[in-house]
Parts: structure tokens; C-alpha cells; sequence
């Protein structure tokens, strides 16, 4: 560590230091000077009142501790202080609670696009009053400018893989502070500057070598990188938001029971929406309206229903699409209207947000 306190005196004994952090931990608590006294109450240094004042009247011989007053208790000098924080201070733990905070403040801006991306599909069911879906961004072509593994305590670590925006999620893992630290090291090596759809086995699987030679376990690497893979993953694929499933009840063509339940199994299954999306990907990469009407749906159970869809942007992107379900015999011109409006306000309002 560099040092700055002209000193550059390591040769402090052990009871030295001892006192020299106990009286600024204190000091730091109070902000009173502090005195011999007060350090002898501290039994983990099993020291008398005495042999704490000669200790405290060297470090302050030393420059370590001045006294403001001639019966005042000593403080600590700027040099002190620089000495506790290269060779004396612990390193801090933050709790879990403290690191949820710090991530809702690092998340606000996410937050607020979130919230604006799922008020948009919900707005599109109000204007419709039918069955809307929309994706929410995802992260598989954002740059990782760092990712790391924190260490919470035992069997638990945090992983985050920051992007242009921060994503985090907890692990069970038996991974010690230092294994946690020798991994980021590696992994950053590896994939910073690359793209989140790059955290993947097949590439993990390659830094094995490199991560046996560093002394690490090498089951506990893989059931980490599987986490980190997996989080990609999720990352990568959005999410997906549906509103107003109960609609379909409505419609006299779902009448029968149990195509309406078959209908609203479909509209709760986000994976079978993901399909539905990337069948409908090829034909529509520009930002119009499109529709597929009836069995122009691969799925045998959209035949007697339409699908309308349209891509939105976020700082003129491709960011994700909103879905309308309904009917065949719904009312096209009003949501192909209200599909194109809403494309368009969700960046606007994204822009205005950023202002």
C-alpha cells in the first residue's frame, strides 16, 4: 500500500498497534480525545492504565497521536490515521441488508424503466381491452464492464454482473473471501468487454485450466460458473409481462371450459410466449405493426385468435415487443393504432426521463 505519512515506520510492536487502532477505533466512535482510562477498559488488551499511558506517550513521541490539551486523552494525527488505514484497519463486512440498499440506489434508474416498460403494456391492454403481452429489455448483447463475486458469509455469495445497468442474484456456495477474489480476478480477465450471451459453459469450461493451477476446487468453480450461466441466461431473455389474461372469458369462441383453461394455461406459460415471439421474430425486424391472423399461428391453439405485435426502441434500439391476443374478429384498426402510439411514447418518455 503507499504510504504518505513521511514515517514509513512498520517497526511498531504488536501492543503498539494494538493501542494505536483501540484508540482510534474509539475516537472514531466519539469523537472525544481519548484516554488511557478508557483503553484499559477494553480486556482483549489485558493492559494496565499505566503501561497505556508510556505506550500512548511513545506514539505520540512517534507522531502517530497529538494531544489537544495538556489533561486532555490523545487523538489521532493525520499520520495515525494513515498507518490504521494501510496496516491496522479490519476489513469491513457489509451485511446483506446494507448491500440491498446500495443495489435499490444502483437500481433506480433500471426501476424506472422497468416501470415504465410494464405501465406500456399495461396501457395497451386499457386501450385495446384485449390480452397484451410485452418483453422487457434483455441483456445479451450489453458489454460487461465488470463482474464480481461477493463474498456475504459462510455458504452464501452475491454475483454481480454490471452492464450498462446492474444485475444481481444470491448463491449458496461453499466459496471462501479469497476463493471469491481469485475468481473475479479470472473471470474478469476472461469476459470483460465481452457480452453477457458469452457467459456460457462452453467458455467457462476453457478457463478451467487456469482455475485449477490457481488452487481452486474444481466442482465448486463449476457449480459457480453454472450460476453465472444461468443468470445469463435470465438476463439475456427479458422477461415477459402479460395483462388482462381473464379477457379471453369474455369471448363467445371460449366459451367452452376447457379452452379457456387451455387458453389461460398458455397466457401463464412465459416460455410458450417466448416461442410465440420467436416465431414471429422473422418477420418482423422493422418497427410496423404486423398480425397473424388465425392459422397463420403455428400454434394449433391461436387458430381461432389473432396475434399483433410491434417492436419498440429504447435511445432508438430495438428493445423489445408489445403483443395484443384476441380474437379474429377484433377491432384491427383501433389496436394497430394503439400499438403504434405506444411504440413510439416509450422511447419518448425514456428520452424525457433521461433529460
Amino acid at each position: 500500500m503507499d504510504l504518505s505519512n513521511g514515517l514509513g515506520d512498520y517497526s511498531l510492536s504488536e501492543r503498539k498497534r494494538k493501542i494505536l487502532q483501540a484508540i482510534i477505533e474509539e475516537y472514531i466512535g466519539t469523537a472525544e480525545p481519548v484516554g488511557s482510562r478508557a483503553i484499559s477498559k477494553k480486556k482483549e488488551l489485558g493492559l494496565s492504565s499505566a503501561t497505556i499511558r508510556n505506550e500512548m506517550a511513545d506514539l505520540e513521541d512517534m507522531g502517530y497521536l497529538v494531544q489537544p490539551h495538556t489533561s486532555a486523552g490523545r487523538v489521532p494525527s493525520d499520520s495515525g490515521y494513515r498507518f490504521y488505514v494501510n496496516q491496522l484497519m479490519q476489513k469491513y463486512q457489509l451485511g446483506i441488508e446494507v448491500i440491498a440498499r446500495l443495489q435499490e440506489q444502483l437500481h433506480a434508474r433500471i426501476n424506472q424503466l422497468d416501470r415504465i416498460i410494464r405501465s406500456a403494456g399495461l396501457a395497451a391492454s386499457s386501450l385495446t381491452e384485449y390480452t397484451t403481452f410485452i418483453t422487457t429489455p434483455g441483456a445479451g448483447n450489453a458489454v460487461i464492464n465488470k463482474l464480481d463475486l461477493v463474498y456475504i458469509g459462510i455458504h452464501r455469495i452475491m454475483l454481480i454482473i454490471v452492464t450498462e445497468s446492474v444485475r444481481s442474484r444470491l448463491l449458496g456456495a461453499d466459496v471462501s473471501q479469497e476463493e471469491c477474489s481469485v475468481l473475479t480476478e479470472i473471470i474478469n480477465n476472461e469476459f470483460k468487454g465481452k457480452t453477457v450471451s458469452e457467459l456460457t459453459k462452453a467458455n467457462f469450461d476453457r478457463l478451467l485450466p487456469r482455475v485449477c493451477a490457481a488452487g481452486i476446487n474444481k466442482d465448486m468453480f463449476l457449480t459457480v460458473a453454472a450460476f453465472i450461466c444461468e443468470a445469463a441466461a435470465e438476463a439475456d431473455g427479458g422477461d415477459i409481462v402479460v395483462h388482462n389474461a381473464k379477457s379471453i372469458l369474455s369471448y363467445p369462441e371460449y366459451a367452452d371450459i376447457d379452452k379457456a383453461r387451455e387458453m389461460l394455461e398458455f397466457l401463464e406459460d412465459k416460455e410458450a410466449i417466448r416461442s410465440l415471439i420467436a416465431e414471429d421474430s422473422a418477420d418482423t425486424a422493422g418497427y410496423d405493426v404486423r398480425a397473424r391472423i388465425g392459422t397463420e399461428n403455428k400454434s394449433e391453439l391461436l387458430n381461432n385468435c389473432s396475434l399483433v405485435t410491434v417492436n419498440y426502441s429504447l435511445d432508438g434500439k430495438h428493445a423489445g415487443k408489445i403483443g395484443v391476443i384476441g380474437p379474429k374478429r377484433m377491432n384491427y384498426a383501433k389496436v394497430f393504432a394503439s400499438l403504434d402510439l405506444i411504440s413510439h411514447e416509450i422511447d419518448k418518455v425514456i428520452n424525457e426521463f433521461d433529460a
